[in-house]
């Protein structure tokens, strides 16, 4: 091991060695990472061997989406040549920090759930479990976000054109059936066989991504599956005059990982979406197994004291009946056999109780596209119905996903308290009164190596400073800076901390949009997917109110206030796409408005992904967490504003709760209704009855109408949507909202006391590190064991 690090230690020094010429930015970049994959792939090597000779249980983690964020920091990190590769930098007049914002952030999630997969795979690593995450390694991601007209603009994001890291390997290939008919014969003993006989498959090749850790040599596989053609482009069809056809099976197949989560207003969208469940759940199962064999004995009663299968979400459950497909058609199991295993291998992971979240499959398309995973659907229902009292998985031609993954699995569990309280009072009721003890709670973490040690140093060096580095191995002692809420000098070191990191951001999110972000001012972020129920609408409106009010009064004096908002809305999600829409026209009167300046500024920013986020938390100062009681399952954003010393402005949903509990909520600006009071308030609410009794809202809607935000018609569907519905009740809370953001703003007005609250949410914030949660998993529900020491 010593010799091979002298060896390739050598080769970083020759290849980026200034007496052969002076590197460009992209050519050093290109050449370090040669370098690295080479040392991560011979860790990773490494780290299987080590692992199969111990044979302990691996979790292997599915997952439609993984926003791993950039990976050379972290990967320079866990080589221990950050230092060294500084100053190879510096000779070719290069500045790393430059260098590393080169890097493409892969766009490989939507939001919370790919972020919350990649904060869990760092956790596992760096605990040294054994685990590989499997997912799908899109062409293009989700989009890029651009603002055109004060609208959404998306753009296709071509991330794998600049990738660094995907080590694409061809002996981990698969083949994946589609379509076609189930042939049922019945052999001597008079038992049924089935033989799928695909209409078309598709070839599922791997592309590995390294998972690295700081604290030991650790590296193990974030493997995303491509797709190709089995036959490739049909030259023999080309020639004979059929173009079309020559390149029909390329195009079928490479359009199948194209684009993460594919518009599904259209049919051909949902069996797109379908299929690409499918083929993931089905590459990953096939890899598991022929790992299996290469390793035991193919007893696969065994197969569960091996392999733990979490499932992240309802997207991967049809893991379930093809695990059965592969036992029963390829293995020669007997049904009671693989249900079995099954039952002992897959944990399902619930991130919603919203119902139209929950999926659901026609049984047509299922039956179409995967004709044999009907059939092990429907003998999987009639057997449930042979016990009683148990609910259905196929209700009204459509199979429940999530039904499917409770009855399928060993553990079911929510993300935060309330959310896991929720899921057995509502949505999962009867699933919870037939298996209760499958159901647990592991609320939510994220990362601190990254959303703190590696975005926002500064800080991170005055932790070091106060209670010395042991933390990082152990996020719980973040408590002792509890000792230094009173001493004055430690409070001004983090108030000019925080002033540094809102100067920082300003320079960056200028450079990068354009934009201006003045570091007097207070910095109140709301940047998440945007959905109704996460209620950009709430904090639009407030927002409008302040203008309002600062119309009527242009003397009043104001704490300087800069809202800033981000996020990205499904292309087929119209309410969505308009709240943007609203909110960049906001910014547009409020921002030009010399009545406002120095007093309220209102930014969109777009394009919002890790990288971003990695620049907004360090500099954050309030954190709008504002969703409706009992709609956010968890939340991980919060944790992160939290942990850099933001102050939540939040209702009583989801990880919030357990934030207020943690920190204190007199460190924090709770408001709202609690859950309880959203389902009471909801059964005798009428939002026109409502309007008709509040005098400022009346106001504010007849402003707009009179020209406000310019032409009202622009923003008509938006507004007839919260008259007539309101299904997330913006209008009931305005009032509570606008009061708890006047509060933030006389906190804010003394600075001593503010800080001390900062100071108090980051001491609070280790619960919430992954390295908690994942400790939880791993001896609650997955029971995997550490590597030994050597």
């Amino acid at each position: 091991m010593m010799m091979r690090e002298e060896i390739n230690s050598g080769q970083l020094e020759r290849l980026l060695n200034e007496e052969n010429g002076i590197l460009s930015g992209k050519d050093f970049i290109l050449r370090l990472t040669s370098y690295m994959n080479q040392e991560m792939t011979l860790r990773k090597e490494e780290t299987s061997s080590l692992d199969r000779k111990e044979d302990n249980r691996r979790l292997c983690y599915l997952s439609a989406e993984f926003l791993t964020g950039r990976l050379l920091h972290q990967n320079l990190l866990a080589l221990g040549i950050l230092d060294r590769v500084k100053e190879l930098a510096s000779r070719h007049n290069l500045n790393l920090t430059d260098v590393l914002e080169e890097e493409c952030d892969p766009g490989l999630g939507n939001g919370g759930l790919g972020r919350l997969a990649s904060c869990f795979l760092d956790s596992l690593v760096h605990l040294d479990l054994p685990a590989t995450g499997y997912g799908i390694c899109y062409r293009f991601g989700l989009f890029k976000q651009s603002l055109q007209d004060e609208r959404q603009k998306e753009q296709p994001d071509n991330w794998r054109h600049e990738d660094l890291w995907g080590q694409e390997n061809r002996s981990k290939c698969y083949r994946i059936p589609f379509g076609g008919s189930v042939d049922i014969s019945c052999n001597e003993s008079g038992e049924l066989k089935f033989k799928l006989i695909p209409e078309f498959e598709i070839l599922a090749i791997s592309v590995d991504y390294p998972v690295s850790s700081t604290y030991n040599n650790r590296v193990q596989p974030l493997r995303l599956w491509k797709s190709e053609a089995p036959e490739g482009f049909d030259l023999d069809l080309f020639n004979r005059g059929d173009h079309g056809k020559a390149w029909k099976q390329i195009n079928t197949a490479e359009s199948l990982t194209a684009v993460l989560y594919p518009g599904d207003e259209a049919e051909s969208g949902k069996k797109l979406r379908l299929k690409q469940q499918y083929f993931f759940v089905s590459a990953s199962l096939q890899d598991m197994m022929a790992e299996f064999r290469e390793t035991h004995d193919p007893h696969w009663t065994a197969f569960p004291d091996k392999y733990v299968i979490q499932l992240n979400d309802t997207h991967p459950v049809l893991a379930i009946p093809e695990l059965m497909r592969l036992f029963l058609d390829q293995e020669g199991l007997s049904w009671e056999e693989a249900w079995n295993i099954c039952t002992r291998v897959f944990a399902y992971t619930n991130h919603t109780v919203l119902e139209e979240a929950l999926e659901k499959w026609p049984v047509s398309s299922l039956r179409e596209l995967l004709p044999r995973i009907m059939l092990i659907i429907e003998e999987i229902q009639r057997r449930l119905e042979e016990e009683s009292g148990t609910p259905s998985i196929i209700q009204n031609e459509y199979v429940h996903m999530a039904a499917l993954a409770v009855y399928g699995s060993f553990s079911v569990n929510g993300v935060a308290a309330l959310h896991s309280r929720l899921l057995t009072e509502t949505v999962l009721k009867d699933w919870y009164i037939r298996f209760p003890q499958r159901f647990n709670n592991k609320t939510n973490g994220i990362t601190h190596r990254r959303w703190l040690m590696q975005c926002n140093p500064a800080l991170t060096n005055l932790i070091n400073d106060l209670i010395g580095n042991e933390w990082q191995r152990k996020p719980h002692l973040l408590s002792g800076l509890n000792q230094y809420k009173d001493d004055s000098s430690v409070l001004e070191r983090l108030g000019r901390i925080k002033q540094g990191n809102k100067e920082l951001f300003n320079r960056w999110i200028h450079m990068e949009k354009g934009l201006n972000c003045p570091p007097h001012y207070l910095f109140d972020f709301q940047v998440k997917r945007i959905h109704e129920y996460k209620r950009q609408l709430l904090n639009i409106l407030s927002i409008l109110q302040k203008y309002r009010a600062l119309k009527n009064n242009p003397d009043i004096q104001e704490i300087p206030h800069l809202f800033l908002m981000g996020g990205k809305a499904a292309p087929g999600y119209y309410m969505a796409k308009e709240i943007i829409h609203l909110a960049c026209r906001c910014s547009s009167v409020i921002n030009n408005d010399p009545l406002c300046r120095d007093k309220l500024q209102l930014l969109f920013l777009p394009g919002y992904n890790v990288t971003m986020g990695e620049k907004i938390f360090p500099a954050s100062e309030l954190s709008q967490q504002i969703s409706t009681a009992g709609k956010e399952a968890s939340g991980t954003g919060n944790m992160k504003f939290m942990m850099n010393g933001a102050l939540t402005l939040g209702t009583m949903d989801g990880a919030n709760i357990e934030i207020f509990k943690a920190s204190g909520k007199e460190n924090n600006i709770p408001f709202g209704m609690s859950s309880e009071e959203v389902v009471h308030y909801r059964k005798e609410y009428n939002p026109k009855t409502f309007i008709e009794g509040n005098q400022e809202i009346k106001a504010l809607f007849q402003e707009i109408e009179n020209g406000l935000l310019g032409n009202p018609d622009e923003f008509r569907d938006l507004l007839e949507h919260l008259f007539k519905e309101d299904p997330y009740l913006v209008l009931p809370e305005l009032e509570a909202h606008t009061a708890a953001i006047s509060k933030g703003e006389r906190l804010y007005s003394d600075k001593q006391n503010w800080l001390q609250k900062s100071l108090m949410n980051i001491a609070s914030s280790g619960i919430f590190s992954s390295d908690r949660t994942i400790g939880e998993y791993a001896s609650d529900i997955w029971k995997l064991s550490a590597r030994k020491a050597d």
